[in-house]
């Protein structure tokens, strides 16, 4: 049997989305959490005594690496190197392998792989032998199709583990850098793939395993939920594989129906039960919704109730752990959807053009072209479906609320 740790996308370096009202104490804490995530990560393996440790690409955030996060880097590498635990790396479309003088050398544990496609043989204590395969970026955009570079030694009793940082076809919301199929990833016949440049941890395949592990720390609010590695376990006949987490800070969506609330105190209690019911093994970066028709909805859509209960949560939590990032409002007065969608009336035409238009992508390619747009394109992210979704609940519910506010239409 052999025994690794699989992660990827470190980014050492990355900045930290974060707002100017934070404590310093939280402050500090997200600026160390990166680091503290690959520490976690590397004291794992120690625990584990595993055989070895893949880093699937973008170790560093910036192809002009900082000098402090390479010293981490071989920090880490050294105290593997102490538990005689080695590091295979390859490198990414933010850290490509570019040959610059290297002013801090890696210890003798460290494989990096070069620009080219080649493997190395690792031969565990026991006797037992993975080739190892991949290579690391020559430049920041590679966009080849990598997989028919991935040549399978004849070697049967051994264990073949690919390492590859690129985009999986049917995958969005990254850039597509060596883009690949999972079915011509089977068909070289790894025993594992080691995937990365993918920051949401998924497991495509199962048999063999094809895996994004995620990045190891999320750094803003679209990079939600847990983020870690995983431990693997492989014999010639089963692989298991387990994630776990190690990422300090997590970014969470909490949302918070208002359809049945009265008052405002208990919107605030509920609010705060639900969020104080979260692990306390992290720190919390917090987007807030409030959701649903309800009574308290021409009271929550004014900002200046909003900032009033944003300062209100932050200062009953007394928390270093737990931020309120961001409160979203998306309530709507108290309407009847089904009885309104088939009047002839206006409100019921913008309820079923609402609805028509969750179910017709014709309007993204407009949107689209605004924010792909070669002066904007910087300055924005490209839109999840629940972005979409959400723009579109905005705009039903601004509109709504306004004929209503306006008195143009009654319930009758």
């Amino acid at each position: 049997m052999i025994r690794f740790i699989h992660c990827a996308d470190l980014h050492l370096g990355r900045p930290f989305q974060m707002t100017k009202l934070m404590n310093q104490a939280m402050v500090n804490r997200a600026i160390r959490a990166t680091y503290e995530s690959f520490s976690a990560i590397v004291q794992e393996a120690i625990r584990k005594k595993v055989d070895f440790v893949l880093v699937s690409g973008d170790v560093y955030h910036e192809e002009d690496r900082s000098i402090h996060a390479q010293w981490f880097f071989k920090q880490q590498a050294e105290k593997l190197h102490q538990a005689n635990i080695t590091l295979y790396v390859i490198h990414g479309n933010h850290d490509p392998l570019i040959q610059k003088e290297q002013l801090i050398a890696m210890p003798e544990n460290v494989h990096i792989f070069p620009t080219h496609v080649s493997r190395t043989v690792h031969t565990t204590q026991s006797g037992e032998r993975a080739i190892i395969y991949g290579f690391s970026y020559p430049e920041r955009a590679f966009m080849n199709d990598p997989v028919p570079l991935f040549k399978k030694l004849k070697e049967d009793e051994a264990y073949h583990i690919g390492l590859l940082h690129g985009q999986e076809n049917g995958l969005v919301d990254h850039d597509p850098y060596a883009p690949f199929s999972t079915v011509d990833l089977k068909n070289v016949g790894f025993d594992y793939w080691a995937l990365g440049h993918v920051h949401k941890r998924q497991v495509i395949n199962s048999h063999p395993p094809v895996i994004y592990p995620g990045n190891i720390q999320g750094c803003h609010r679209k990079e939600q939920g847990e983020k870690g590695a995983y431990y693997v376990e492989m014999t010639k006949t089963t692989t298991t594989f387990t994630f776990f987490g190690t990422g300090p800070v997590q970014w969470q969506d909490i949302t918070v129906k208002v359809n049945d609330m009265k008052s405002i105190d208990e919107l605030m209690a509920y609010t705060l039960d639900t969020i104080t019911h979260l692990s306390s093994s992290h720190m919390y970066m917090i987007h807030l919704y409030f959701t649903g028709p309800g009574v308290l909805h021409e009271t929550l859509i004014k900002k200046k109730v909003q900032e009033d209960l944003m300062d209100i949560l932050q200062e009953e939590l007394e928390y270093d752990s737990i931020w309120i990032d961001k409160l979203t409002v998306n309530t709507a007065p108290e309407i009847i959807r089904e009885k309104w969608r088939h009047k002839d009336h206006i409100i019921g035409d913008v309820i079923r053009v609402r609805e028509d238009l969750s179910h017709n992508d014709s309007w993204k390619e407009s949107l689209s072209s605004l924010i792909n747009h070669r002066k904007i394109a910087p300055f924005v992210e490209q839109l999840t479906e629940e972005d979409e979704e959400e723009i579109l609940t905005k705009a039903e519910t601004m509109i709504v609320t306004a004929l209503l506010e306006e008195g143009k239409t009654y319930e009758d």
